[in-house]
């Protein structure tokens, strides 16, 4: 059960971004598409941490088996995953909502009691797990029933995207501690989970990317900003290059400025142009 702490979320310290943290994004400066591997979903991930430029697939929503690349060229250069690495994980992962960070995988495992397992890249051992405390978790998004979870990235830190049946319409949003996993802070947001497909975190922002049954140009419809220094009527309306089918994943990288995008099995990279969010 979640603890009462965690139940009163205005009890908990609040977090606002620093003031070298203050971007938004304004439009997709390019897209560019990489590869074709794999099926409807996936994850393909840069860690932002370092200077490595390792890429890691999670290729279906459900496996053990994740595909390590040394550079994004190995990996375009690649017949399949010929040039990769594998690396057996503990335990199988489900959905599309993983990431990596600091030399860690951070990944949801399969099943219905939505652990969050914190897996050592290097040392290919779990260093933490924890059972997320959230009660009557459903599917994120409405268009992406396999994840629960999606965990993301931004320059503050590690985040989880999630909702329950308490609020069922709309997602949910928390702040995690990358060391402990400990939830930090929870907030309704007021995006709805009909027809999302995606989302991703900036600056503590969550931009949630809707598309329709009928795939159709993915936008960002909904943004929800953690500071209150940005609202729905300051955001643009964004929309993504229409491409294939819908997004499964979308990774930011804060060092790159990009997201990793995965649809319909195409691996492709969004490049950002973002502006302050005070700016007029």
């Amino acid at each position: 059960m979640i603890s009462s702490a965690l139940q009163n979320r205005s009890l908990l310290n609040s977090l606002s971004c620093p003031p070298d943290c203050r971007d938004m994004v304004s439009s997709i400066k390019s897209m560019k598409i990489l590869k074709r591997l794999g099926g409807a979903m996936g994850v393909w991930a840069k860690d932002p941490v370092g200077q490595s430029g390792e890429i890691y697939i999670f290729n279906s929503s459900s496996g053990d088996t994740l595909h390590h690349f040394k550079t994004v060229r190995d990996f375009t250069a690649s017949a399949g995953t010929s040039r990769a690495k594998k690396v057996k994980l503990p335990f199988p992962w489900g959905g599309a909502g993983h990431t990596v960070y600091d030399g860690h995988i951070y990944y949801v495992k399969e099943g219905q009691d939505f652990q969050v397992i914190k897996y050592d890249l290097k040392n290919e051992t779990v260093v933490d797990s924890v059972v997320f405390p959230a009660e009557e978790q459903v599917p994120v998004y409405g268009l992406s029933p396999e994840t629960f979870i999606d965990l993301a990235v931004d320059e503050e830190g590690l985040w989880a995207i999630y909702a329950t049946k308490e609020n069922e319409k709309n997602i949910c949003l928390a702040k995690m501690d990358p060391k402990t996993l400990a939830i930090e802070q929870m907030w309704d947001t007021p995006c709805p989970r009909e027809n999302a497909e995606a989302a991703f975190v900036i600056c503590g922002t969550v931009y949630v990317v809707y598309n329709t049954k009928l795939p159709s140009r993915s936008r960002v419809q909904c943004v929800f900003d953690v500071s209150d220094m940005v609202t729905n009527d300051d955001a643009p309306l964004v929309y993504f290059p229409r491409r294939y089918s819908s997004h499964a994943s979308l990774k930011y990288n804060p060092r790159e400025r990009q997201i990793y995008a995965w649809d319909d099995g195409y691996q492709i990279l969004y490049k950002l142009d973002l502006k302050k969010k005070l700016e007029v």
